[in-house]
């Protein structure tokens, strides 16, 4: 009989800080099992993210101490009651949004915005309230959104697919957040049609993602934007027509001209600044879409020249992931038919003790995604 599992290595937040200062320390904690509706994940890979670093430094904050880490890909090793959908030795991969199925926006098919997700994802905690996890004291250890950066999470079942045989690989971590979220701004929200032009504001791992999603929907033209020239070469290799470095150029003025004046049908801002929110604003033609994906800090606000958008009847939205239970399954799809590179996202590994570096990498713009090996 294989041994119940009571204790592991984890990459612990225990005060908030900059990423250069090593916030993460590696240390053993207490993980208890998995309860109703929970499945107990080893991890076999979780993706570096800036979500996470904003969690680190404290710019989205979550209760401390912490494990943070979002993009899962692992082996079921246990199931709590009632788990129905997966099975001990399904190879999984986890979403951050675990929709409760029960609210008002669940029931009514934006899952993506499950109300009762929103209230526990701020606490660090699961569906019950509380936590599976506490330092050797028995004081709690709290996660955000899965704590991947372990060898082991529990995370509930609503928040977990089993993949098919081909995607069983450490590069699949990156589908439940960078993949997932650019789904969601681009098919489920944006609704990129055939023959339109976008504008990606910002090519880290969502944006290299939604300039993939764009071409596979054949769209005409595909404008990245960022100050990194390394991240706009990237971009062009995933699909991007023309790039632009915002650092070197008039973003707006630029994109009128490859449009020949009229601006783009959709612009994505997927930085999380003010200052971009207001170029993807001005950047779409009169009657275009702005999906906003970057999340700004807490307590920031967006200047928007509300004229324009009234009389260019300009729509803006909020883009926050995708329906994991839907979307996922179609996700897996277009990567199987080789519409969507994971592979070339992934573009270094790291041993847990090395997560500090990873973020590190991640903040400065060397890779678009790598991934922890614990």
């Amino acid at each position: 009989m294989k041994k119940k599992v009571t204790h592991m290595r984890a990459a612990v937040l225990q005060e908030y800080g900059k990423i250069d200062k090593r916030p993460l320390k590696i240390q053993q904690i207490n993980i208890t099992k998995p309860k109703t509706n929970e499945v107990l994940i080893k991890v076999l890979s979780t993706g570096v993210c800036h979500s996470d670093l904003h969690v680190i430094e404290g710019r989205t904050p979550i209760p401390l101490p912490c494990v943070c880490g979002h993009e899962v890909y692992g082996v079921v090793e246990e199931k709590g009651p009632y788990v129905t959908t997966v099975n001990i030795g399904d190879h999984v991969v986890a979403a951050f949004i675990w929709p409760c199925g029960k609210c008002y926006n669940c029931a009514n098919g934006q899952e993506n915005l499950c109300e009762n997700m929103s209230i526990i994802r701020p606490k660090g905690v699961l569906y019950d309230g509380t936590t599976r996890l506490s330092l050797p004291d028995g004081s709690p250890v709290y996660v955000f959104l899965g704590g991947g950066f372990a060898e082991y999470a529990i995370i509930p079942e609503t928040g977990v697919k089993v993949l098919p045989q081909e995607l069983r690989k450490e590069t699949s971590a990156i589908l439940g957040c960078a993949i997932l979220t650019g789904y969601g701004a681009v098919v489920e929200t944006g609704k990129v049609k055939v023959g339109e032009s976008v504008a990606v504001f910002g090519v880290g791992g969502v944006g290299a993602s939604i300039v993939q999603l764009s071409k596979a929907i054949n769209a005409s033209q595909i404008i990245a934007i960022d100050v990194i020239d390394k991240k706009l070469e990237w971009a062009k290799e995933f699909g991007a027509t023309d790039v632009i470095n915002s650092k070197e150029t008039d973003v707006v003025k630029t994109i009128k001209e490859l449009t020949n004046g009229r601006g783009v049908d959709v612009a994505f801002e997927v930085v999380g600044l003010g200052d971009t929110t207001y170029q993807a604003v001005e950047s779409v033609r009169v009657g275009g879409r702005v999906v906003l994906v970057g999340l700004m800090p807490v307590g920031s606000a967006a200047p928007i020249h509300s004229a324009r958008v009234v009389r260019g009847g300009i729509q803006i939205m909020g883009s926050y992931g995708g329906r994991p239970r839907t979307a996922l399954p179609r996700i897996f799809d277009l990567v199987r038919k080789r519409l969507l590179d994971i592979d070339r996202f992934v573009m270094k590994r790291w041993k847990l003790e090395e997560v500090n570096e990873a973020f590190l990498s991640l903040s400065r713009g060397e890779v678009i995604r790598s991934i922890v090996i614990p």
